[in-house]
């Protein structure tokens, strides 16, 4: 067995893994030695043939390490460590498949590696105030992804490709060797900034300012670090800088152009790409009904995409100045133009509604 190196995998969002470092800034380097020696113990107790990744979780109070699991394959991160050690791992995996042995190897390590994960997703400040991410499927209409003699890309984007609602929200991979952490940080947050993607939304924007924030670069954080990052900085103004980088800016809408000629009626759109429920489950009945009258915070149906389920209320439309549909304001259900379980895209009809006059004070 050979251990060909460490990564660190704390800065997550919804626990999966958002940054990826081909080291730890909080591990002694007896603490690396003895995760080094736990890892071939367990890969030799096991008889283990082929590329693993052992897991570790380091308690910071207690400065100890214990183990959580070994995934039998490669991961998404394996690129951070062959960045450091040149050793091309899926290479190594097909020549211990055809029988050779890997006791040549050595694991020495040059530089520093760091990874991205770029997500079609965005931030999103749930009715309780807590920032969630939502996928944001759709169809890539712009995209910029230079060639960097530092930069290593693993990527499904191309102009006019449509990301899948069915599939996980990773579309990049992005991947910088530096000669040490600090200027392997300063090297993504340079090239992030060439980068272009619009029609779909995605964390570039909080990746940017993670890479600039001083607790990140100085190395002293865990895995409840951008939960408290996120309450450091104006998650707002934030939101606004992902919506403009995906162009969706020039896209807004107003209520006039919503409004159905020659009547009062307001078409209703889909914000995103996803699958459109009338129910929260098969056995509940539906949110609304052709006839339902209801105010602007309720549910009419649920968008699902990357099996994250998402409740759509009129609020969740947004126009050029901010909500469309105005607070206190309640709607008449006329017409349901979409089939439970069916597909839509961003700007697909969901619903024709109908203000309905205020009733007369007392």
């Amino acid at each position: 067995t050979r251990v060909i190196g460490l990564r660190d995998c704390s800065v997550q969002r919804n626990n999966q893994k958002l940054l990826e470092e081909s080291g730890s800034t909080l591990l002694s380097e007896q603490l690396r030695s003895e995760v080094f020696a736990c890892a071939a113990k367990i890969a030799d107790a096991v008889d283990y043939i082929g590329a693993g990744t052992v897991e570790f979780i380091y308690d910071v109070p207690s400065d100890a390490i214990y183990f959580m699991e070994m995934n039998t394959r490669l991961q998404v991160e394996h690129p951070v460590t062959e960045a450091v050690t040149g050793i091309d791992i899926v290479k190594q995996q097909f020549l211990i498949a055809s029988g050779e042995s890997v006791e040549h190897l050595t694991a020495s390590e040059t530089g520093y590696g760091l990874e991205v994960r770029v997500n079609a997703e965005r931030c999103v400040i749930d009715g309780d105030g807590e920032v969630t991410f939502m996928p944001t499927p759709g169809k890539i209409t712009k995209y910029q992804l230079p060639a960097r003699d530092d930069v290593d890309l693993i990527s499904m984007v191309d102009e006019g490709k449509t990301v899948s609602p069915f599939y996980d929200s990773l579309i990049i991979q992005i991947i910088i060797h530096g000669e040490n952490r600090i200027d392997a940080i300063d090297r993504m947050r340079s090239y992030l900034e060439t980068v272009v993607i619009e029609g779909v939304s995605t964390n570039i924007s909080l990746v940017k300012r993670i890479l600039s924030d001083e607790v990140f670069r100085e190395g002293d954080y865990d895995t409840t670090y951008l939960p408290k990052f996120l309450n450091r900085i104006d998650v707002p103004a934030l939101i606004d800088e992902i919506d403009e980088a995906s162009g969706s800016r020039g896209d807004v809408v107003d209520l006039d152009s919503l409004r159905i000629e020659g009547s009062q009626e307001l078409r209703v759109l889909s914000p995103s790409t996803g699958v459109f429920y009338r129910t929260p489950s098969p056995s509940e009945p539906e949110y609304v009904n052709v006839g339902s009258e209801v105010e602007v915070d309720e549910v009419l149906c649920v968008l699902e995409a990357m099996k994250m389920f998402a409740p759509f209320r009129l609020t969740s439309c947004a126009g050029a100045s901010g909500a469309l549909y105005p607070a206190g304001q309640r709607y008449r259900i006329n017409r349901i133009n979409v089939s439970n379980g069916q597909q839509v895209n961003e700007g697909d009809l969901l619903f024709v509604i109908e203000p309905l006059a205020a009733e007369p004070g007392p």
